[in-house]
């Protein structure tokens, strides 16, 4: 796999006050990596400077091997971004999906390029002479990305793509996210609040908390709120009313955020009296696929709607035989978790 970008040494200053904080980060090409994290996090600013929206403040960032200082405005116009509230052209759909084709004076088959840029995002030849004030959230954002996707673009940041948006349309940006890396090889950066959604497209996950990395890959984060129980210790009540305590967490604030490695949470789905204690929970399997770095599933489970990702060997697949749908009990060792 080929480093697209490669991270180092990265702090980024707005008014005096530093946002982003990256001692290294590599990003391969062709990949799908969904950035996370609570609001102020940093995604957002890291997204302006993959962009070359922004230069960093100190570090050092390249693309494609060569430092960002010397990028030029052809590679510059390879990177796109659709940001949360992406702003349309008061213009008709067809003026704004071909625009950026106009830019870069690209204009033969203009008709054709953008009704198959339509397709891609589900919606129909009709919207073609619709005006920007006569669409739906779902179908405004749908439209903004096609006008990204029209370009053929190397790189594409989204961020948070299915804000606002109904289900459809949520399920129909997926679709065109994949179909653009299939088809045109673009690598995809999203960034999104809505997990269940994130995880089910992306190979890669990166968790960014208070501008820090916090870590790449199959990292899971818990967020607040958390009830204190009669010792002070935090405990997590799940939208299903079950319960997780965390021992010696007295110290922590309401609104802390845990961090889970994935190798420390063990799963099983019968005969499993021997793993049962207290703080064991249940949990429904949402999907199983080959981590992409390791010989090892990442098998997604939620549980009261919240979701997780654990690992195991094709071994340990087997001796379960997990499918999508099956309920498993769910240990998360509390002694390995950390705090950010």
């Amino acid at each position: 796999m080929t480093s697209l970008y490669q991270l180092n040494n990265i702090e980024q200053y707005y008014d005096g006050r530093k946002v982003l904080n990256i001692n290294s980060l590599t990003l391969d090409e062709n990949q799908i990596v969904g950035f996370f994290g609570p609001n102020g996090s940093g995604k957002s600013t890291l997204f302006s400077l993959l962009s070359f929206v922004d230069k960093p403040s100190s570090g050092y960032l390249s693309f494609n091997g060569l430092d960002n200082k010397k990028i030029d405005q052809e590679t510059r116009h390879s990177v796109v971004m659709v940001p949360q509230n992406p702003y349309l052209l008061k213009r008709t759909v067809f003026e704004n999906i071909s625009y950026g084709l106009k830019l870069r004076n690209q204009t033969n088959n203009l008709k054709e390029k953008v009704l198959e840029a339509l397709a891609l995002v589900g919606l129909e030849s009709s919207f073609i002479n619709r005006k920007w004030s006569q669409l739906s959230g779902g179908e405004a954002q749908r439209v903004a990305l096609a006008a990204r996707l029209i370009l053929k673009p190397k790189v594409l940041i989204l961020d948070e793509p299915t804000s606002g948006v109904d289900t459809n349309s949520a399920q129909l940006i997926k679709e065109a996210i994949l179909c653009a890396k299939q088809k045109y090889n673009t690598t995809i950066f999203i960034s999104s609040h809505d997990h269940n959604w994130l995880n089910h497209i992306c190979d890669r996950r990166v968790a960014l908390f208070q501008g820090n990395l916090v870590e790449s890959g199959s990292v899971n984060l818990l967020f607040a709120p958390w009830e204190k129980n009669k010792d002070g210790n935090l405990v997590k009540v799940f939208l299903d009313s079950q319960r997780l305590t965390i021992p010696n967490s007295a110290l922590k604030k309401r609104d802390s955020v845990m961090m889970i490695n994935s190798d420390s949470i063990t799963i099983c789905r019968e005969n499993c009296d021997d793993m049962k204690n207290e703080n064991t929970l249940i949990g429904e399997v949402q999907s199983i696929r080959q981590e992409a770095s390791t010989q090892k599933l990442l098998i997604e489970f939620s549980i009261g709607g919240v979701s997780f990702n654990s690992k195991i060997t094709r071994e340990e697949m087997q001796k379960h035989t997990l499918l999508p749908g099956d309920k498993i009990h769910v240990n998360i060792d509390v002694d390995e978790v950390c705090w950010i």
